[in-house]
């Protein structure tokens, strides 16, 4: 396979002069939300006759306290999206610093985190093994982008932070506020990082980030497999729903001692859901396996993962 090269297109600021009209949030459709920022679609004005695509618009939550640091978090993803240019990596469109500040993405039709909950309320069936790896393949090769060509760790891979167009046309990884820096050998750069730290999700977060090990570019790996497991099981890794609690826990009303329960069990492999087929999803699994070793050095890489599930594949298909 010849190594993939994308160009990289000179991208700017959005021009002081012109003017982009945000209706009041009650007019926007919010897509999203996360720590501190709301994501709201815009739907642009037909301009000389032509219909503009709509954009996904980051913006400060005006229901959280005013905090530096997402502010500094917004302004960082803008300009780190301004310097990539992958298909799998959704697009930037423009970043305004002025009285409302935001930044402007292209707008894709769901995160997967939203797919999952449609599908819990729709049928509860788990999704093919075929869509399985099509997010496996894009992602992964999003992730090899990330971790050779611009030396990031994206930090936070979980489904929320998936999107999908259509029927998995295309995945586009999505919210980089918190990425860390890489080094030539794909080690987390403490030197280059400042005082940036991990911040993922704790959830999905790997062993090495809850136990305390060193940060490296298959930490990306393990919540990517814990993704491709959340598509079978249709819930978050280490939720309630996931975990059956004895009585002696449930009986407790010492809500600390449940919290503990759950947090030991965070940087470990959860179990296949018990309706998972091995034969239908033998391929999701192997790349689950493989992702969520719990050693990191046994974890494939991204480019690894990418061409396996293409294998994997093109057998199916």
């Amino acid at each position: 396979m010849s190594e993939f090269r994308t160009p990289i297109k000179p991208k700017k600021l959005l021009d002081a002069g012109e003017t982009i009209t945000i209706p009041p949030s009650p007019f926007l459709n919010r897509l999203g939300y996360g720590t501190g920022v709301s994501v709201m679609q815009l739907v642009r004005s037909p301009r000389a006759g032509q219909i503009r695509s709509p954009w996904a618009l980051k913006m400060l939550n005006k229901r959280v306290k005013p905090n530096r640091v997402y502010t500094d978090r917004l302004k960082v993803e803008a300009e780190l999206l301004q310097r990539m240019s992958h298909p799998n990596i959704v697009g930037f469109r423009a970043f305004s610093k002025s009285k409302i500040l935001y930044l402007g993405m292209e707008a894709c039709d769901l995160s997967l985190g939203d797919m999952i909950e449609r599908k819990i309320e729709d049928d509860c069936e788990p999704f093919s093994s075929k869509q399985i790896l099509k997010v496996a393949i894009d992602i992964g090769k999003a992730l090899d982008y990330l971790h050779t060509k611009m030396q990031i760790l994206h930090g936070d891979m979980k489904s929320y932070n998936i999107l999908v167009n259509g029927d998995f046309v295309i995945c586009k990884l999505c919210d980089f506020g918190v990425t860390l820096p890489l080094d030539e050998n794909g080690v987390f750069d403490k030197e280059n990082a400042g005082q940036a730290l991990y911040f993922g999700t704790e959830a999905w977060s790997a062993p090495e980030v809850i136990h305390g090990g060193t940060i490296t570019n298959k930490t990306d790996i393990w919540p990517l497999g814990l993704t491709l497991w959340e598509m079978m099981a249709l819930m978050p890794p280490h939720s309630r729903a996931d975990d059956t609690l004895d009585e002696s826990v449930t009986s407790v009303e010492d809500d600390s001692m449940e919290e503990d329960y759950f947090n030991e069990k965070y940087g470990t492999r959860p179990d296949v859901p018990a309706n998972i087929l091995p034969d239908l999803y033998s391929s999701a699994l192997t790349l689950f396996y493989c992702c969520t070793e719990t050693i990191p050095s046994a974890r494939p890489s991204a480019q690894h993962l990418a061409e396996a599930a293409e294998h994997f594949m093109s057998i199916l298909t």
